[in-house]
């Protein structure tokens, strides 16, 4: 096998591993689905306010640093202004 086909190997299986990685972590439509059914089983109000504060209150206790920066996302999303 020569250093190309060892590089390209090497890449492939990072990537590979990235995509894994990536599949196992939920969407943002699924993350928001969860804080909201969250907040209606605990009877309480939807409003961007509430879903903010459950955002942050998961960021801070979230240890995986991948779904942190996806609950920062969605976070980012909810407080964009809707001008384009």
């Amino acid at each position: 096998m020569c250093d190309k086909d060892v590089k390209h190997a090497h890449d492939y299986n990072v990537s590979a591993d990235v995509r894994a990685v990536m599949q196992s972590v939920p969407s943002r439509e699924e993350m928001l689905g969860d804080i909201v059914m969250a907040l209606l089983r605990a009877g309480q109000i939807i409003s961007r306010r509430t879903i903010c504060l459950k955002l942050v209150s998961r960021i801070e206790s979230e240890t995986d640093p991948i779904v942190a920066a996806h609950l920062s996302d969605l976070m980012r999303l909810i407080l964009r202004n809707n001008r384009s």
